[in-house]
């Protein structure tokens, strides 16, 4: 497809999401950009952040993509006091730009890229270590995390057909289970951290963090052969658990390493394998049927460019968006 030069795309949280990505396209983008990881096809630059205060502040995450060729950055905020505002706590953008020339493509808003592009990582590590026969997943965190990665998981794991739901919110776990329901789902309202790992074979925690933050999932309840996403940093599962685990992996071994040391990412400092082995063949995936597996991570700048570039292509190919001068 030829790239249009009168000017550059915005693409708005609705218009991105009118795209229309797939599941499958979504999957086949982060596995594509995680294999050319391993091979040293892309370029991530390093990250920059403004504090504002606990909690609060901006950060600014650059890299490169090999196919299709784009260099761009992910700028996003976390404001933890916006949800009482009736505003979202994570807002952002992602500028894509032409490698060859320069010239920037296309600004996408980056809400609906993140939810996809977390799930879609999850699925690609899920689709190599969570049980083939998996039919129960336990969803904890029922925002729009939960939602992406019920579909996401549905595509690689067809299937999954009853869901456990735990959620502090009320009205948003009520949403999340009636979009169960009409996709197909059976649906279980758990009662805490223990119960809704009750028969799960797939766990997905997406808990966002809050004043008075306890660890309350305890992975020694997991059935054998289950797999873990700790969307949520790991902050969830209770150190005392961690040990339940058979094998450990990651997004980026090294990124996680760091984010390990720093204290943000709750897990072990040495990981078993990383989505950029995975997705490459380097690492064959689950070894036993039975062995527990824990997948935890904290997103990854490549992930957020392969998926914005694939939207934008498709939104191009739709004629979607906002054509903005340069």
């Amino acid at each position: 497809m030829t790239e249009p030069d009168d000017g550059l795309l915005y693409l708005s949280r609705e218009a991105a999401l009118a795209a229309g990505l797939t599941p499958a396209e979504g999957i086949a983008a982060i596995e594509r950009v995680f294999a050319a990881h391993h091979e040293g096809r892309v370029t991530v630059g390093p990250k920059a952040r403004v504090p504002v205060a606990e909690g609060h502040f901006f950060q600014a995450m650059p890299g490169m993509v090999d196919s299709p060729a784009y260099a761009g950055m992910k700028w996003f905020s976390v404001v933890p006091e916006n949800p009482a505002r009736g505003l979202p706590n994570v807002s952002g953008l992602i500028v894509l730009a032409d490698v060859a020339t320069g010239q920037t493509a296309a600004i996408v808003h980056a809400v609906e890229v993140t939810a996809l592009r977390t799930a879609a990582m999850t699925a690609a590590a899920a689709k190599r270590l969570a049980p083939r026969d998996a039919e129960t997943a336990a969803f904890i965190g029922c925002g729009a995390q939960a939602r992406s990665h019920a579909a996401y998981l549905r595509e690689i794991r067809p299937g999954l057909r009853r869901a456990a739901l735990l959620g502090r919110g009320k009205e948003s776990r009520d949403t999340f289970a009636r979009h169960l329901r009409d996709t197909g789902w059976e649906v279980r309202i758990a009662t805490d951290g223990d119960d809704v790992l009750k028969d799960a074979r797939i766990a997905v925690s997406t808990v966002p963090e809050y004043p008075g933050w306890r660890a309350f999932l305890d992975a020694r309840l997991l059935m054998p052969g289950a797999f873990a996403a700790a969307v949520d940093l790991g902050r969830s599962w209770m150190p005392e658990g961690r040990g339940a685990f058979d094998l450990v992996a990651t997004d980026d071994a090294e990124q996680s390493r760091a984010l390990v040391d720093d204290g943000k990412l709750k897990a072990p400092r040495e990981f078993d394998a990383d989505l950029a082995a995975l997705a490459s063949g380097a690492h064959p995936g689950r070894r036993k049927t039975d062995e527990r597996v824990l997948f935890v991570f904290a997103g990854h700048v490549l992930g957020d460019l392969a998926v914005a570039a694939a939207i934008y292509r498709r939104a191009l190919a739709k004629g979607l968006g906002i054509r903005l001068p340069r």
